[in-house]
């Protein structure tokens, strides 16, 4: 059967397998394992090949073979993402319903398969088919790039801010495919899309092969947070040159890359999309990446990742006002301790006594992105954690005492205790309160 990459596909897929199982009388044997397969390598294809896609079943002695055939030859990539992550762990799910399952790559495809010969298991047997999960992986990067016409040198790559970005970018992306298919008249065509998925992927890919490479060889040595901090954020080199192989297409795929985040960003500071907006470090990120690989197209030098540290992330440069915060601030503004509240960007409010303790004018700092606060080794984590918090949800600074250095407005540091909360959220925004004590 032939679908078209629009989401209702998903349920057509589906009763085509429910049919052919019925005429071969087989429908309650392994139906549910079937079809929650199939849902899962079909929704890959229609979110990330973008092309028409064929459905082939095969059965043969008891045991059904499916394979989803697309004209997109990028091959599906690792994930490591958040046990609360809304993506990233359907091959997860194929694999662990499923007797075998994999990728067959082509040039003018690919081909995810699975086998099928046992019912759905029970919930011990879900449980440890997850944990013994296959998760596809690449040998090497080379197939992202299949006729690699030249190379893309991304000289100070930040890897936890580019991973946390990738996240990001799997969020709105996904969110911008199904708006697409109820107003395609307002946004970039899926054939765009694809080939900016294909941009991402060969920097992604490439930077995976090459943090599991350091691993290897124990090179990682950079602690990305303090000791105690209670962040899953997986240690990475602070920066590293990475070297990308791209087809001869390449500028036009980084070129699509960086217009079609801008319109899924634009959408989602809208709320017409089911993702946040990126901070601004995240969209800077990319826009450094796409740029590097367009003018390096056309034989300009690579020029590195200027850092975090720059001054435009200091202060807020919204595109949409934020909806009206319906919250009273004098909590915080008039509280006889150390307080900063503050969105997701920006802080909103702050106690006089916090302030004095920094050397900052209370009407100079509200208004400021929260970076301001932080000492610049610790931004890109920062950035790359409540990146992850705002796209999965995950909480693990919250509620948990800290002790962290906290920037003071002469550029000197002092050491401060932390308690951080989160406030009910209020529509269109979150708010978070942070109770520190400096030392004296």
């Amino acid at each position: 059967m032939t679908l078209a990459p629009v989401p209702v596909s998903n349920r057509d897929a589906r009763r085509f397998l429910r049919h052919f199982l019925d005429d071969n009388g087989l429908h309650g044997d392994f139906a549910d394992s079937a079809e929650l397969a199939l849902s899962e390598v079909v929704t890959n294809a229609v979110l990330h090949a973008h092309t028409e896609f064929e459905v082939a079943l095969h059965l043969a002695d008891g045991v059904l073979r499916v394979a989803v055939t697309d004209r997109n030859p990028q091959l599906p990539v690792q994930r490591r993402y958040a046990d609360q992550a809304t993506t990233g762990r359907g091959m997860d799910l194929v694999a662990a319903y499923a007797r075998d399952c994999g990728v067959d790559a082509g040039p003018d495809g690919k081909i995810v398969w699975f086998v099928v010969d046992r019912p759905l298991p029970t919930d011990a047997q879900q449980e440890q088919a997850l944990l013994d999960a296959w998760v596809l992986d690449l040998d090497d990067a080379t197939h992202v790039a299949a006729g690699s016409g030249s190379t893309v040198v991304l000289l100070s790559l930040p890897p936890m801010l580019w991973l946390a970005a990738r996240q990001h970018h799997d969020a709105v992306l996904r969110e911008l495919s199904l708006y697409v298919a109820a107003h395609p008249e307002n946004a970039p065509a899926p054939d765009r899309i694809a080939l900016a998925d294909s941009a991402r992927a060969w920097i992604t890919t490439q930077l995976v092969v090459e943090l599991d490479r350091l691993a290897a060889s124990a090179a990682i040595t950079h602690q990305v947070l303090p000791d105690g901090h209670p962040s899953r954020l997986p240690d990475t080199p602070a920066s590293l040159d990475l070297e990308v192989p791209v087809p001869d297409h390449a500028a036009d795929a980084f070129a699509a890359l960086q217009d079609v985040l801008d319109v899924a960003e634009t959408l989602a500071a809208r709320g017409l999309l089911l993702a946040r907006p990126g901070l601004p470090e995240i969209v800077a990120v990319r826009d450094w990446a796409c740029e590097q690989g367009i003018s390096q197209h056309s034989g300009v030098l690579p020029s590195p990742w200027p850092g975090t540290g720059q001054e435009r992330f200091i202060l807020v440069h919204d595109r949409h006002e934020p909806a009206p915060l319906e919250w009273d601030t004098r909590l915080v503004s008039d509280a006889d301790r150390g307080a900063v509240a503050a969105d997701a960007n920006r802080v909103i409010a702050i106690s006089r006594p916090l302030a004095d303790a920094l050397g900052w004018d209370v009407d100079d700092l509200v208004g400021r992105r929260v970076v301001v606060l932080i000492p610049p080794e610790l931004r890109e984590a920062h950035v790359a954690g409540f990146t992850r918090h705002l796209t999965t949800g995950e909480t693990h600074a919250v509620g948990v005492p800290l002790r962290l250095p906290v920037l003071r407005a002469d550029g000197t540091r002092v050491e401060c205790g932390f308690l951080i909360e989160q406030l009910p959220p209020t529509p269109g925004r979150a708010v978070y309160i942070a109770w520190i004590d400096p030392d004296r």
